[in-house]
């Protein structure tokens, strides 16, 4: 499953928020990051794989385009989407 969002915060802003996320103090599960580069962070769980990718978005000047994807763990996808809103 695939959600997609815009923000305005930066992409670097963005993969920022998604280890904090994911992996800080407060995470709602334990996470651990896989791969990584400019544009996405790929984090592991026990239970699945969540992928943060992050990109100037192509139709809106200034806007992040921000995809989050997993095959089993939604609900943490569904939060993070949200966690990110209130930081932006």
């Amino acid at each position: 499953m695939t959600n997609q969002t815009t923000t305005t915060l930066s992409a670097a802003e963005v993969l920022s928020a998604a280890k904090r996320f994911f992996t800080g103090r407060e995470a709602i599960q334990p996470a651990w990051i896989e791969a990584e580069s400019e544009t996405h962070v790929s984090f592991a769980t026990f239970r699945s794989n969540v992928l943060v990718s992050a990109f100037p978005d192509p139709e809106q000047e200034g806007m992040t385009r921000v995809r989050a994807s997993t095959l089993r763990d939604e609900a943490a996808v569904g939060k993070f989407l949200t966690y990110l809103s209130r930081a932006s």
